[in-house]
């Protein structure tokens, strides 16, 4: 597997901790694979047609999907796993800590291939134009405020812990 590259751009963001602008780094990807591409190229070598593995591949998404909606973790194979998890604030008092201020959500965590193909990846700075599709959506430790590790979904904070600020959530079992 060649190694991956990409380019980051500088993004201004307010930071709502430190309440002043700032910067911080998006990504700008190398383009999107559809799912139509990706039933063509897993096809490629194959004697399955590529409507035989879109229909598989529908299938697949459908059950797992359904999985997700009944609190089940979701074992995807060589891409990771999608987990049901929570977010929170930080309390000190376990009184404190209120049912209205923990929210579901979804944390993917990577295998770990996938995972090392893109810690391991080379940055360069890159601009952007205007209507650039390639700009990868805000997430993850954009604000300064939370460590780095696992990839959240939603980006709530991006600690390798996948119950998101619940230290007892999913994932404890591996």
């Amino acid at each position: 597997m060649s190694h991956l590259k990409l380019k980051a751009l500088k993004t201004k963001r307010y930071n709502p901790v430190a309440k002043k602008m700032g910067y911080s780094a998006r990504v700008i990807t190398n383009g999107t694979a559809t799912f139509d591409d990706i039933c063509a190229l897993a096809g490629k070598g194959s004697t399955l047609d590529p409507i035989e593995i879109e229909a598989c591949s529908k299938a697949f998404c459908r059950d797992a999907a359904a999985q997700l909606k009944q609190g089940y973790i979701v074992d995807l194979g060589p891409l990771g796993k999608l987990y049901p998890s929570c977010t929170s604030g930080w309390v000190e008092k376990e009184e404190d800590l209120l049912l209205s201020s923990v929210h579901p959500t979804l944390y993917y965590k990577p295998a770990i291939e996938v995972d090392s193909a893109i810690k391991s990846a080379s940055l360069v700075w890159g601009k952007a134009s205007d209507d650039d599709e390639n700009i990868a959506p805000e997430g993850g430790t954009d604000s300064g405020t939370t460590g780095e590790g696992g990839s959240n979904t939603n980006g709530s904070n991006g600690n390798d812990n996948p119950g998101g600020d619940n230290p007892g959530g999913p994932g404890q079992d591996e």
